[in-house]
């Protein structure tokens, strides 16, 4: 049993629940995405407890093949989710396409023992969301910033991913928190500046004019 790593797999399911809550502030379109991302990071987070709980080789087994999954498929959803809120909402067979893509990903590097092939995916959307980040700079600098630093994180997660040890596996978890609290709040954020926008033009209005 290790102590250290079960509380280090709590803080992610609470951050994951976090999230959650958090999506709830964010643009219609993107909160689905987010989400679902935070489904996975929870179940990485539960499986990760029962690794380091010691219930046997079948849980570190399970563990390591939920993190390849979610390693793949939850950096997919969280572009997409920063997509809908920087730009416009995804077309939906777009999105399932890459989300399916993504998961066949992360099941071939559960199947086969490379943890490798899930490190495509990710890459792929680190890159896109970083893109969207330079994109959107100018125009909201608080929210780029904040999902600019998550996508990081989700680097470090790539690299703790391809490493072996307890230690590794700490790395992951911690990341993977950060990078999801991160582009949860980033959202959010977004969509209270909008919405502090609207009033401030509704108020700029002329007495006279009808609203």
């Amino acid at each position: 049993m290790n102590p250290l790593a079960i509380a280090f797999s709590v803080v992610l399911a609470c951050s994951a629940i976090l999230a959650a809550l958090l999506a709830g502030r964010a643009r219609p379109s993107s909160r689905d995405y987010l989400r679902f991302a935070a489904v996975l990071y929870f179940a990485l987070a539960f499986c990760a407890g029962l690794a380091a709980a010691g219930l046997g080789a079948m849980a570190l087994g399970l563990s390591i093949a939920v993190t390849q999954v979610v390693c793949a498929l939850a950096p997919v959803a969280l572009a997409f989710a920063v997509f809908a809120t920087f730009e416009h909402p995804p077309s939906a067979w777009i999105a399932g396409l890459f989300l399916v893509l993504a998961c066949m990903a992360g099941i071939a590097a559960a199947a086969t023992g490379k943890p490798v092939l899930s490190l495509a995916p990710l890459a792929v959307s680190v890159l896109a969301m970083l893109a969207l980040c330079l994109r959107r700079w100018r125009v909201e600098k608080r929210s780029a910033a904040h999902a600019f630093l998550s996508a990081c994180c989700l680097i470090c997660t790539a690299a703790a991913s391809l490493s072996a040890g307890e230690g590794a596996r700490i790395a992951l978890i911690l990341f993977s928190a950060a990078a999801l609290l991160g582009f949860a709040l980033a959202l959010a954020r977004r969509s209270g500046v909008a919405v502090a926008n609207a009033r401030d033009l509704r108020s700029a209005m002329p007495v006279g004019e009808k609203r």
